[in-house]
């Protein structure tokens, strides 16, 4: 018969599965989401990661201006006259300030997101293993009661049938 502790302990063991089957699945998603930004037209990824300096409350790639326009176009022959994507950056953080940069450089959150979310599913799971272990733990006692109350009960009964067998009174009438 298996004691407690090892029942315990091999509670754990799906949990333990689900945690590292969660980290690898946030990590290949990461993975994923950064080989399809790579897959991205460049100059589209530039854009969504800088502000239009006209208002600075839109990106690039999708403010209607005078300017995001002259940016964009900018931009575009810059990547085609091969300057890479960072030095466009740079460069343009230069002339309109670091204000310009709507995510930090080097800065992805299509990486951090699936992390985000992995993150989470692994404490609602925590979360869910230990309502579930204060559930049984309610269970056990209640049932521990119960039986206590049956033994109660039990022994009232096995008092009432001796008595009855002395002869002292009807066991149906004390049982009531």
């Amino acid at each position: 018969m298996p004691t407690h502790h090892h029942r315990q302990r091999s509670a754990w063991a799906p949990a333990l599965a689900a945690l590292v089957m969660l980290c690898v699945s946030a990590r290949t998603l990461a993975e994923s989401s950064a080989s399809a930004g790579r897959r991205a037209d460049r100059a589209t990824e530039i854009e969504q990661r800088l502000l239009a300096p006209c208002c600075w409350t839109q990106t690039l790639d999708v403010h209607e201006s005078e300017l995001s326009t002259t940016l964009r176009i900018e931009i575009r022959e810059q990547l085609a006259a091969g300057m890479a994507a960072e030095a466009i950056e740079d460069q343009l953080a230069a002339r309109f300030g670091a204000r310009i940069r709507a995510v930090p450089r080097g800065g992805d959150p299509r990486i951090a997101l699936p992390v985000a979310v992995g993150f989470g599913m692994v404490l609602s799971l925590f979360a869910l293993l230990g309502v579930v272990r204060r559930g049984r733990r309610r269970a056990l006692a209640a049932l521990e009661r119960l039986e206590a109350r049956e033994l109660h009960d039990d022994a009232h009964y096995d008092r009432a049938l001796d008595d009855a067998l002395r002869g002292e009174q009807d066991p149906t009438q004390r049982a009531r």
